[in-house]
């Protein structure tokens, strides 16, 4: 299932909750491109499952039995280890990369308690710590919702040449963006992480990842609105559609 990078956001579709280990969590919402795929990270074997057969099902649509058979149970591991993680919530989504290939990208969310009583004073100590790791591109943001740090990283991977095509000793190369949002709306920070090893379409992926922050929304928080408005901004570059994704609340539902 592949979908053009440069395509707009529409409507919200879609709400999804996965439930995490972290207790008194306040809501959180933002939007992703509708071609996301959420990864199975449900508590119940049964369910996670289920849910990872339909997850290869959907992202394998001109795939046959034997290949969803197969694939199934290594999508059910990847959710088991991620949510283990602490991982609220986390997607995959395939795109095309205007080369006649498929790119991929994956993000997840996590939130991690704070201190931290005012958002600017914790996004501010954010980038503070940030900035020392000179490979760090790390920059403020201010998104409708609230400060925020974002932190670039492009990571290179030496493959074994027995693995790489030719024989020969190849790098993969990583791509990873990492937004810190403190809430406004408790001492809770998420971490939205996107990443990527095409980076054949980084400055697409950046722009996508820049879009699906200004969509957060916590429901609560001073001038909030209810729920995720439409990205249909200029400039906004992900799939038709959108799909709205939640997390917190009271703790049983993140």
């Amino acid at each position: 299932m592949t979908t053009d990078i440069g395509a707009a956001f529409d409507a919200t579709e879609i709400a999804q909750a996965f439930r995490h280990d972290a207790t008194g969590v306040p809501p959180m919402q933002f939007e992703v491109p509708a071609n996301f795929l959420a990864y199975p990270l449900h508590q119940d074997p049964a369910e996670r499952q289920a849910a990872a057969e339909q997850f290869v099902r959907e992202l394998y649509k001109n795939g046959d039995e034997e290949l969803w058979r197969s694939t199934a149970p290594a999508i059910a591991a990847m959710g088991e280890m991620t949510a283990s993680a602490g991982v609220a919530w986390a997607g995959m989504a395939l795109f095309d990369n205007e080369q006649g290939g498929v790119a991929t990208c994956t993000l997840t969310l996590a939130a991690t308690e704070s201190d931290h009583m005012d958002p600017e004073v914790a996004a501010l100590g954010l980038r503070e710590v940030l900035v020392r790791d000179e490979f760090n591109d790390s920059r403020w943001l201010n998104l409708p919702c609230g400060p925020a740090v974002s932190r670039i990283t492009v990571t290179k991977f030496p493959l074994d040449p027995e693995l790489a095509a030719g024989g020969e000793s190849v790098d993969l190369v990583q791509g990873q963006i990492q937004v810190y949002v403190p809430f406004p709306t408790g001492p809770w920070v998420a971490i939205m992480t996107m990443q990527s090893a095409n980076m054949e379409v980084w400055t697409e992926f950046s722009q996508m990842m820049a879009v699906i922050v200004q969509t957060i929304v916590f429901p609560g928080a001073p001038g909030a609105p209810e729920a995720p408005s439409t990205a249909g901004a200029a400039g906004a570059v992900a799939a038709p559609g959108a799909s709205a994704a939640a997390i917190g609340g009271s703790g049983a539902d993140v």
